[in-house]
């Protein structure tokens, strides 16, 4: 009596679930791989949107500390002369050209000084009434002592346009401070972004300048995307009303983009129906093998089944393989283990190969002692399966260890799946050491000068200070020297800015080559103007400093056909603080300057020392 044969209908069932539940782990796997990826591209938007951020504000703080040390010699002096200003002034509006005008209004809030003039005769006659929508502000910061900077309004020179209200000061016969009026800068709204954003990286995006949500400002992009647009404040001194917008092009997308998700997922799908196939296939060959026992007669029919079978059998285990070596060639790592008994399920050659270990060495230090190969692996796992319960970011930046005992920096991207009630990792890891890399440089080109290759203006700031609160405690005097190229105008009018740009580059290989101390700072201040930080130093050490760099200069004979000297010199301001002494560094960037402006006015190619007249 033949056998009845079982129904094929349960089996193809589980067939049918078990391939929906690898389809529903590769869409898990690629949906991981494309949130990765657009996190990528946010954290991108957003680094560069705070960095561009900082970069205005920076910019604008070098403009508010210009006009701040013409106000504190103002102030130290009483009211300087009207050449004076003015030669301040065009030092100021030389330096930066986004300014529309530099102007005095004396106590009375009326117009006395302009520069230029040309352009600005609609201000010549103004006066700041309470009328006028700048004058609260202009109020407080007279009460404050204290640069305000205003909201945009409509210039009487015409479009809309900044101010920012630097408050002066006098002391009158019985030495008590007297409110003297305003050190106002004027700026035109787009005239200020256009000078600001040219020395910004803002190419890959389009930047929108928003006050209280309103925009007044657009530089724009035709093929940027509104649906990764950020928004970072902006801090304009006292005034928090401005908001900078980004929106990336759809080019730096398409950079930071990678094809590995759809990879993953193509490869995953394919895994997945070659494996139900090859299960399907072995379940026929048993029915069929249960079949022979029917009779003899049909013993040759299940043998050539059986034949044409295995050779598909061997063909998906070819096709597998195929779908295998394609993970291979990824730069990735791509991984899947088991988190209870640290058994590696599948990895790519990536994964153990840039580690420096072969395939069986990677699976057994892992299962043996996973902290020598992922210090704090542990911590690590435990970390991956609280965010993603709390459904946070599953990317962390980790280090792992090559089988030469070196460090590899490593981001990992996790997910823990549960199948058929076991728990499975599959991750994916990528060697990030060249983008930590280049955020580390990054940091160091935003305290360089990129033409001189000096420190630039942002690190003189900070080093002052530091220099000064180091000193105050040790009680250690600090010299400091400005540094002016003479006739620097005339040299690029007659030679060009190319042969300027290589005299500003020979000129700081002779400061840099004159600092014999490693604590000693030589930096560009500002167009063709300079600064040394002499720590621990006196009057006697920085006139040595001084004298060996206009020596130094002068060997090298620098021609300057417009110079009445006929070669390349500097003029050059001394000033020594002691630090414990009650003075600020604002202060002894003030005397620096006064003893500058001396050394350009006596005649030029000098050094000229300041001096207390009290």
């Amino acid at each position: 009596m033949p056998l009845r044969s079982q129904s094929p209908w349960p089996a193809r069932l589980a067939l049918a679930a078990l391939l929906l539940g690898l389809c529903l782990i590769s869409l898990l796997l690629w949906q991981r791989l494309l949130i990765a990826q657009q996190e990528r591209v946010a954290e991108r938007v957003g680094y560069q949107a705070r960095s561009l951020a900082r970069q205005l504000e920076a910019s604008l703080h070098d403009q508010v500390a210009g006009l701040r040390r013409i106000a504190l010699q103002w102030s130290h002096r009483g009211r300087i002369p009207m050449d004076e200003w003015l030669l301040d002034s065009r030092f100021a509006l030389e330096r930066f050209k986004g300014y529309q005008a530099i102007q005095w209004l004396d106590a009375d809030l009326s117009m006395r000084w302009i520069e230029p003039l040309l352009g600005n005769e609609a201000a010549r006659q103004f006066r700041l009434t309470p009328a006028h929508p700048n004058f609260n502000l202009a109020i407080r910061a007279k009460a404050s002592g204290e640069p305000r900077f205003s909201n945009s309004f409509v210039l009487l020179q015409g479009g809309r346009g900044f101010i920012l209200y630097t408050p002066l000061y006098i002391h009158d016969e019985h030495n008590e401070r007297v409110f003297d009026g305003f050190l106002q800068g004027v700026f035109r709204v787009e005239g200020l972004m256009n000078e600001l954003l040219s020395h910004a990286d803002s190419h890959d995006f389009s930047v929108y300048l928003l006050e209280a949500g309103r925009p007044i400002y657009s530089h724009e992009r035709p093929d940027a995307l509104d649906a990764l647009q950020q928004e970072v404040p902006l801090d304009l001194l006292n005034n928090q009303s401005f908001t900078l917008r980004l929106k990336p092009t759809e080019q730096l997308v398409q950079r930071l983009a990678t094809p590995l998700p759809q990879v993953v997922l193509g490869a995953s799908l394919t895994i997945s129906l070659l494996l139900v196939a090859a299960i399907g296939l072995a379940l026929g060959n048993a029915r069929r093998a249960s079949a022979l026992q029917a009779g003899n007669r049909r013993l040759s029919e299940e043998l050539e089944q059986r034949a044409k079978i295995e050779q598909v059998l061997r063909d998906s285990r070819e096709r597998l393989q195929l779908v295998l070596d394609l993970t291979d060639s990824s730069h990735d790592g791509l991984f899947i283990i088991d988190p209870q008994n640290r058994d590696i399920l599948h990895m790519n050659q990536a994964t153990h190969n840039s580690l420096g270990y072969s395939a069986e060495a990677f699976r057994e230090l892992l299962k043996q002692d996973p902290e020598q190969l992922l210090p704090g692996y542990r911590d690590w796992l435990e970390g991956v399966r609280q965010a993603q319960q709390d459904k946070l970011s599953t990317i962390f930046q980790q280090k792992m260890r090559r089988r030469d005992g070196s460090e590899q920096a490593a981001e990992i991207s996790a997910q823990l799946v549960r199948l058929n009630d076991h728990e499975y990792l599959i991750g994916v890891s990528r060697d990030n050491s060249q983008r930590l890399q280049l955020e580390a440089q990054l940091q160091r080109l935003s305290q360089q000068d990129g033409l001189t290759g000096l420190y630039n203006r942002r690190f003189f700031d900070s080093q002052l200070n530091s220099e000064w609160r180091r000193l105050r405690r040790q009680g250690a005097s600090l010299a400091l020297l400005m540094l002016d190229i003479d006739y620097f105008k005339r040299y690029n009018d007659r030679l060009g800015h190319l042969a300027g740009d290589d005299a500003l580059r020979q000129v700081s290989d002779v400061l840099r080559t004159s600092l014999q101390r490693e604590g000693d700072s030589a930096c560009r201040y500002g167009g063709e103007e300079f600064a040394i930080i002499l720590a621990d130093t006196g009057l006697e050490g920085g006139m040595h400093v001084a004298s060996r760099v206009q020596q130094r200069l002068e060997a090298l004979n620098l021609a300057h056909p417009a110079s009445p000297l006929g070669h390349l010199t500097l003029s050059i301001g001394l000033a020594v603080a002691e630090p414990d002494g009650g003075e600020s560094p604002d202060l002894l960037v003030a005397h620096c300057d006064q003893a500058l402006y001396r050394a350009k006015h006596e005649g030029r190619n000098r050094i000229c020392v300041w001096r207390d007249q009290a």
